[in-house]
Parts: structure tokens; C-alpha cells; sequence
């Protein structure tokens, strides 16, 4: 009989003559399984909860009462249904279309003979290097109705601008665009190990590649498009960057965008009203993943790998092969290397901006990133909250795995979940809890609060990306330590963490590029002093000064590209383990 401390899977271990050595153990594997419930607990409910009891309070001249001012205040206005309508809206089209582009693009590489789809899962990264912040700058250099690049072209043919950026559709085609590699890599995963028999018999029966795709493909995939549908719709519901640069000049408000304006721009703050909007978020996104779960319940309907031995094919698709792969390298083109390239032209000067092309580039825009103390100052905050902030979730994160996946402890299942609690709030509302409970603390308007923010919101990445490393590593070797006489911590550092390492460093520089392309979080929470790379670049946009903006892009985007190698090169080697 395995003991609650017990690796997954492990036989039962000796009882006779053990018991110090088990009690031993047990209080080490309790010990961490509290420390990590005291750390993420406080770091999680606290603000939460901060949250939740600011939309049920409201202050008055006796102290803070319970009250439902602040919803009715909210849902009494027509303004918020509009809103909420354009929320959903935007959150749902934005799933359609890049969970579309996603599924297709990743069926081409990972299941057809379409020339050049094995460069494709590299390929897909480029389009990440790109910011959403940068991404929608960007397009608006090319699609602005004023002085875009593509309209002013344009103009001289049709006599009008017939792009405006400034538009919902404009901000569903730009927030889709830089989602859907994300989309992608989820789906190319689990297309790869995707059991080929049925997609075979329906070949052998007359069926073409798209009735193949549709009728069995997909229906085989319903799990993981449902679980990715999720992730893209409470990605949409959080969505700050694009709806800011496109939607707030249009005046098309999303949730986002009034938290925002709730907290930073009104005085005094109505901290009530944006608690509101943040627990509305949060009950959404709660539909969404008890939906998942309900319909993914019996996960057996859904099983295509088993025990039987299979090897993957690549399906035939004709005459569309190369115009499949054509597409996918254009896309890829379009919105990877040309923006880098756009940037690049401006931040040396080559281009000025409205559009004309120069003839004396120079290195003044970097010049003064590089010598203002002010972007001096922003640039060391974000490499302090990027590596700093990528350490702390990626200890907390093997921990927290750990006792996940690798124990049999009693409580290890609500410490998951609680650790995901995080990411059902949007950006904006998260900060929005974290400031209600620091705000009369030391750490409110410092750098501090934005690392534990960092921490916090993105716990359940690193989480997740550790857990399926430890998944791969076979329990005997757990084990064999333990019947060497080694302990629980013991076991830890000698067996365990040199075996994760490679996932470790990958986890870790995957989440130090999410951290240098954070927008929303940082201009909730910084102050003068705090600033980061993003809310400077936001500055600058503002200020009209469009060749540091590329200047700060391009150093984005450099500083990004050897950790992508490295995080790509260690997640290969890690899933070989």
C-alpha cells in the first residue's frame, strides 16, 4: 500500500523497522506541502480576495460596510452591457480565429506532406519574438487611416484609405494575428502524437484531406481544441496591449480598458466599480474551464494513443501542398519579420516617420536608450523583474509540481488549483486586488509589488511547464534513493532536480520573455522610478518620438531571440529524457 508521501506509482515500501524513516519523510513532505500552501495561499487569496470583498464593501465615514453599491452602480448602466457585449465579442472572435489558424497551420506540419513543414514549429516563433504592445504599434505604422504606409500607398490607386486599424475588426485581425502561434504550438503537440490508423482508414475510403480533416481529425482533437478554445477566450477577456493602441482612440471599450480607466485615470479611484468588473471576469472564465471539464469528463471517448504500437504518416493533400505551405511561410512573413524589418528602418533612421525614406541612418535612437537615465532606469527594472521574477515562480513552481504529480499527499490537489486561481483574472483585475491589498503597505508604487504581481499571474505557466517535465521521469529512480536511505530533500537535489534541469532552464527562459513583453500588469502597477521597458515604449508612442519606440522594440525583440534558442533547444532535449 503506497504512503501519502509516496512517489506516483511507487510500490509500497517497507513497514518493518521503517518507521522513524517513514515519519521522517512524511513530516518533510508536509513540510513542504505547508510552506507551499502558506506561500501561494497568502500569495493568492490575499489579492483575490481583496478583490471579491471590495465589490461586496463600500467606505464610509463609520468604516467599511457590506453593500451591493458597487454592482448596482455597475450593472445600472447601459454603458457596462455594451461594454460586456464588446468584451465577449471580441474574446469570441479573436478564439475563432486564431484557434482556427492555429489548428490548420499546426494539421499542415504535423500531419500532412507539405514541403517545408518540419521547419515550421521554428518558423512559428518568429511571429512570437513580436510583443502584442509592438505588434499593434506596428500596424498601425501600416493600416493608420492617416498616415499609414499600405493606405498611403493605396491612396494613389482607390483615392481613399481602405484599411482603419482604429476599428473592432482591426483589433480582432491584430490581437488574432499574435495569438495564434500560441495556438499553434498547443495544437502541433497533440496532433504529433496523434494516432494516424483513423485518419488512414479514411483515406483507403474515398475520403479527400479536408473531409478527412473535418469528419475524423477534428473529432479526435475535440479535447485539446476545447481546452485551447479556453485558453484563447480568457486570453481575449485579458487582452490590454491591442484593445489600448486600437480600441481607446475608437472609443471601443473593452473590460480591460474601463478597469483601466477606472483605477489609473478617475480620481479619486473607484476602486468598487473595477472589483466589479474583475469578479465578472473571473466568474466568465470560470464557466469557461467547468464547461471544459464537463464535457472532457469522460475522457475515454476521446483516447486515440493507446498501448498498441503506431507510426505516425503523413497524409497526402494533393494539389495543396505547396500552396498550404505557401501560405503558412507568407503569414509567418508578414507578421514576424516584416514589423522587426519596419522597426529596425526607423530605429537607425533609414525611415522617418510620417513615412519617407531618408538618406542619413544613424544610431542616435539607441544612443539615447542607452544613455537617459530615466530609460536606463526602465531597462534595469525590466531585466530585474524578468530574471528575478522568472526564478521565483520557477522555484515555487518545482515545489508546488512536485507535490503535484509526484506525490500521493493529501491537500496536493487543492494547492493546484490554487495556484491556478491567477489566471481566471485578467491582467488588469489581478492588479487591481493586488493594489487593494498593498495600497497601505511599504510595497505599493515600488518595483516589489510588480514582481510579486509577476509571480503570482504566472505561477500557473511555470507550474504547468515543470509538472510535465517531472511527468516524463520514471518513478524508480525515486525510488532506488529512497531505498538507499536518502530523504525526501535528499531525493530532491540529487535525483530529481538534475534530471529537470534541462525543462527547468527551458521553463525559465520561456517565462523571462513573458515577462520583458509584460504591458498590462506594469502600467496598472508602476509609479515614477518603477517604469519598465514597455510602459517606455508606451511613453515614447505618446510623445510622438516613433524612432525610440523602435529603438526599444528592436531591443525587445533582440534580447528575446537567445532565449527562445535556448528555451526551444532545452524542450526538445527535456521531452527526450
Amino acid at each position: 500500500m503506497s504512503t501519502p508521501w509516496s512517489p506516483v506509482g511507487a510500490p509500497a515500501l517497507p513497514s518493518v523497522g521503517a518507521l522513524s524513516r517513514v515519519k521522517e519523510r512524511l513530516t518533510a513532505a508536509h513540510v513542504v506541502l505547508w510552506a507551499c500552501f502558506a506561500i501561494v495561499g497568502t500569495a493568492v487569496v490575499v489579492p483575490t480576495g481583496t478583490l471579491v470583498w471590495q465589490s461586496f464593501t463600500k467606505s464610509t465615514p463609520a468604516g467599511t460596510v457590506l453593500a451591493l453599491d458597487s454592482f448596482a452602480r455597475v450593472l445600472g448602466k447601459g454603458a457596462t452591457y455594451q461594454l460586456l457585449l464588446n468584451t465577449v465579442t471580441f474574446s469570441a472572435a479573436m478564439t475563432v480565429v486564431a484557434g482556427a489558424l492555429g489548428f490548420l497551420f499546426a494539421w499542415i506540419a504535423a500531419r500532412t506532406n507539405a514541403p517545408g513543414r518540419r521547419l515550421m514549429p521554428i518558423a512559428i516563433l518568429l511571429p512570437y519574438l513580436v510583443p502584442p504592445t509592438l505588434g499593434a504599434i506596428t500596424w498601425i505604422l501600416l493600416l493608420s487611416p492617416s498616415n499609414g504606409i499600405i493606405n498611403m500607398w493605396l491612396k494613389a490607386l482607390v483615392g481613399g484609405a481602405p484599411f482603419n486599424i482604429y476599428s473592432f475588426a482591426g483589433m480582432v485581425f491584430v490581437e488574432s494575428l499574435y495569438t495564434f502561434p500560441l495556438s499553434f504550438m498547443f495544437f502541433f503537440a497533440a496532433l504529433s502524437s496523434l494516432n494516424p490508423t483513423l485518419e488512414e482508414a479514411s483515406a483507403v475510403s474515398g475520403a479527400g484531406p479536408l473531409r478527412t480533416l473535418w469528419r475524423t481529425t477534428v473529432p479526435s482533437m475535440w479535447p485539446t481544441v476545447l481546452s485551447v478554445a479556453t485558453l484563447l477566450f480568457i486570453i481575449g477577456l485579458e487582452s490590454f496591449d491591442v484593445a489600448w493602441f486600437l480600441g481607446y482612440p475608437a472609443k471601443i471599450y473593452l473590460l480591460s480598458i474601463e478597469v483601466f480607466l477606472l483605477t489609473r485615470y478617475k480620481y479619486p479611484p473607484d476602486l468598487g466599480s473595477a472589483a466589479v468588473f474583475g469578479v465578472i471576469a473571473f466568474l466568465a472564465a470560470v464557466a469557461m474551464i467547468a464547461a471544459y471539464r464537463r464535457v472532457t469528463r469522460q475522457r475515454e471517448r476521446f483516447a486515440t494513443i493507446t498501448g498498441k504500437g503506431y507510426r505516425p504518416g503523413d497524409l497526402d493533400i494533393r494539389w495543396m501542398r505547396w500552396p498550404a505551405s505557401i501560405v503558412f511561410y507568407l503569414l509567418v512573413t508578414v507578421i514576424g519579420v516584416l514589423p522587426v524589418l519596419l522597426l529596425l528602418a526607423i530605429s537607425v533612421d533609414a525611415v522617418s516617420w510620417p513615412f519617407r525614406i531618408t538618406s542619413r541612418p544613424s544610431l542616435e535612437n539607441f544612443r539615447w536608450i542607452l544613455t537617459d537615465s530615466e530609460s536606463l532606469r526602465a531597462i534595469g527594472n525590466t531585466a530585474f523583474l524578468a530574471i528575478g521574477g522568472a526564478f521565483t515562480v520557477v522555484i515555487l513552481g518545482f515545489f508546488v509540481g512536485y507535490i503535484g504529480v509526484r506525490t500521493q499527499i493529501r491537500g496536493r490537489g487543492v494547492l493546484d488549483y490554487l495556484a491556478f486561481v491567477p489566471f481566471a483574472f485578467p491582467s488588469t483585475v489581478l492588479a487591481v486586488g493586488i493594489i487593494g491589498a498593498l495600497i497601505t503597505t511599504p510595497l505599493y508604487n515600488t518595483i516589489w509589488i510588480m514582481l510579486l504581481a509577476f509571480s503570482i499571474k504566472f505561477l500557473p505557466y511555470g507550474l504547468r511547464n515543470l509538472s510535465n517535465n517531472m511527468l516524463q521521469i520514471h518513478p524508480e529512480l525515486e525510488e532506488a534513493s529512497y531505498a538507499a536511505g536518502a530523504g525526501l530533500m535528499r531525493t530532491l537535489w540529487r535525483v530529481v532536480l538534475p534530471l529537470t534541469v534541462p525543462g527547468i532552464v527551458a521553463a525559465w527562459s520561456l517565462l523571462l520573455i513573458v515577462f520583458m513583453r509584460q504591458f498590462s500588469l506594469p502600467i496598472m502597477l508602476s509609479s515614477p522610478g518603477s517604469q519598465v521597458v514597455t510602459i517606455m515604449l508606451f511613453q515614447e508612442f505618446e510623445a510622438g518620438q516613433m524612432g525610440h519606440v523602435a529603438a526599444f522594440g528592436m531591443l525587445l525583440v533582440g534580447s528575446c531571440i537567445p532565449f527562445i534558442v535556448v528555451a526551444r533547444y532545452l524542450g526538445r532535449a527535456s521531452q527526450s529524457i
